[in-house]
């Protein structure tokens, strides 16, 4: 049932991992609005940019391989990869209990969900 459906699957996940393009595009009032961080570091906000970019990218490459069936399987064992060490990261970020990693719950949850889901999908396709 998930092959059928992958194509979709990739839609919507694609969609969701793009939307911090809004942090790229205004990484100051993103990180406040967000994970409640006054980040006012120029080397911090470049960075937080460059995060913004990189997630918008990588959904934009699910949702390209949403309609492009030859390229899936690498672009989705780069997404696996991609939110498999987010998740770590943010795990390891709430064990040590740091204030901005509770806003990052949402996203470690949903990642998660993608890690199992892709893992599922190349294990089976």
């Amino acid at each position: 049932m998930l092959v059928e459906h992958f194509a979709a699957v990739l839609w919507v996940t694609g969609a969701i991992t793009a939307t911090p393009v809004l942090q790229f595009v205004a990484p100051r009032q993103v990180l406040a609005m967000m994970y409640r961080i006054e980040m006012t570091d120029e080397a911090g906000l470049f960075w937080a940019r460059h995060w913004g970019l990189l997630a918008a990218a990588t959904g934009g490459l699910l949702m390209f391989a949403a309609g492009h069936p030859a390229v899936r399987p690498a672009v989705v064992t780069f997404a696996l990869v991609e939110k498999a060490g987010l998740v770590v990261m943010i795990a390891v970020a709430l064990t040590r209990r740091h204030p901005f990693a509770r806003g990052l719950r949402l996203a470690g949850v949903f990642d998660t969900a993608c890690v199992l889901l892709y893992a599922v999908w190349l294990a089976t396709s």
